[in-house]
């Protein structure tokens, strides 16, 4: 899976979950209103369902922007 195909699935995570019509490197966890700690939650646990991943807490934790989303999901896929 490339970046694209993964920034895409990213993309329709953040729409489903928050209300955001395009996922963006940039986009951090402060800019986003309805992106709090509940949110955060049911966005990593749709992260892990889309990409059969399980998330680990320390990697759970510093996912609060775009470009930290898509490192770690990288991470994950290559480790499988």
């Amino acid at each position: 899976m490339n970046d694209e195909q993964i920034i895409k699935k990213l993309s329709d995570l953040f729409n489903e979950t928050l209300g955001v019509d395009e996922f963006e490197l940039s986009i951090t966890m402060d800019e986003v209103a309805r992106w709090d700690s509940l949110k955060h939650i049911q966005l990593l646990s749709s992260i892990e369902k889309a990409f059969e991943i399980e998330i680990q807490f320390e990697d759970a934790i510093e996912m609060i922007t775009g470009k930290s989303i898509l490192t770690k999901v990288k991470k994950y896929i290559a480790g499988k």
